[in-house]
């Protein structure tokens, strides 16, 4: 069987795992090439990542008019997705869109209409649904022990060096992500939104959010370079590896003053619009309620998640999965899957192959464009709220085109 031709446009942190995961070949795709604007940045990956005989582009319309390229991931920064996956698909390929799928639900939808006009295959890269946890949190909600679900609570805190990571590069404006939420919690967003069952839509929604620790009247210098010794040696925030490219490097690739991947930029910058912590509550059109925190400045990252239900509770939170039922106290302990081998816990690998086989017709696109859209309605209606101190509805009709 012929194996599929799947390019990567974008040479950052996710770029580097696809590339990886293609070039040492999967049973049915295999890496095309490669695409960044940045040629410098684009040689310095191919040689890092060990991409011999890849292809490289600068051009991103030389790279989608490859008639031998069937597929494109697409792990460009945020402010530039509804452009790029409407050229890829215009060009007749199958894409897979990192997520966020857009900054705004308009761009969403104007991604949906191309893909219906192509008809090609479309995933959003919510890499948390192929992890093995995860599958296990649907399958034990699926399972109708907990009975009517009541309510549903999720918390996503970041390290001290991941939260430094986006107050830094460009996801610091929120012209450039949707905001952090959006940018950083789609996953979340969308993991919540998938437990509940996306027949069901949210309808009202309040956030509230605010920048309460990267404050400009902190900042000692506007780039790390130009910092006081003594300060930059005790500051916690200095720039690390792990969450740009190269994620398995001593250092990342930067240049100073170079904002757009921010490196050298002070995470106290003046110039910056996010939020640095959110609290938002929401209800869905059967009644459900819930509520998502996304904290940062922590020791190590972590994600917790429960549900209540009439008949009982579902609770992972430190390591643990377990399940309370309401009517006897018992308590059911949960096995967690081993993580399979690979980034994003095995996930990366997994979702690649989801990807083929919906192109293949093997297997349906179960982290499509309509979940894109959703997690990006919720994470937009949170900021307007946030910034406007309302409560925010959302129509029917705004979940579709």
């Amino acid at each position: 069987m012929r194996k599929l031709k799947i390019g990567v446009i974008g040479a950052g942190a996710r770029g580097e795992g696809f590339a990886r995961e293609l070039h040492a070949g999967t049973p049915r795709a295999e890496l095309f090439g490669i695409c960044d604007l940045d040629a410098d940045r684009l040689k310095k990956f191919v040689d890092y990542c060990g991409l011999k005989g890849a292809r490289t582009f600068t051009d991103p319309d030389r790279f989608f008019a490859s008639k031998e390229m069937d597929a494109v991931m697409i792990t460009t920064p945020d402010f530039t997705h509804r452009d790029v996956a409407v050229k890829a698909l215009k060009a007749g390929k199958h894409i897979y869109l990192e997520k966020p799928m857009a900054t705004t639900a308009e761009e969403c939808r104007d991604i949906l209409r191309a893909q219906k006009k192509t008809g090609r295959t479309a995933f959003v890269g919510f890499n948390m649904r192929a992890v093995t946890l995860y599958e296990r949190l649907k399958q034990v909600v699926d399972s109708g022990v907990l009975g009517q679900i009541v309510h549903i609570e999720g918390l996503e805190q970041l390290s001290i060096a991941h939260s430094a990571s986006f107050m830094r590069r460009f996801h610091r404006k929120r012209q450039n992500t949707g905001g952090l939420l959006n940018h950083k919690c789609s996953h979340d967003l969308d993991i919540i939104l998938w437990f509940i069952g996306h027949q069901h839509k949210v309808k009202r929604i309040a956030c509230f959010a605010g920048l309460n620790v990267f404050v400009p009247q902190k900042a000692p210098a506007k780039y790390c370079h130009e910092c006081p010794a003594d300060i930059f040696a005790a500051c916690p925030y200095k720039d690390q590896a792990g969450f740009v490219f190269p994620v398995g490097g001593a250092q990342p690739i930067h240049h100073r003053k170079r904002e757009t991947y921010g490196g050298d930029l002070c995470v106290y910058t003046e110039d910056k619009d996010t939020f640095d912590n959110w609290t938002l509550i929401l209800e869905w059109d059967n009644g459900i309620r819930g509520n998502f925190n996304l904290q940062m400045f922590q020791s190590r990252g972590l994600r917790e998640t429960r549900l209540w239900g009439e008949l009982g509770t579902l609770q992972f939170a430190n390591g643990a999965l377990r399940t309370t039922l309401s009517r006897t106290g018992d308590v059911i302990e949960h096995h967690i899957p081993a993580a399979s081998k690979g980034g994003h816990g095995g996930s990366d690998p997994r979702m690649i192959g989801r990807f083929v086989a919906a192109i293949e017709g093997k297997g349906p696109a179960d982290s499509g464009l309509a979940e894109g859209l959703a997690a990006t309605i919720v994470a937009q209606k949170a900021l307007e709220s946030a910034l406007t101190g309302k409560v925010m509805s959302i129509a029917p009709e705004e979940y579709g085109i």
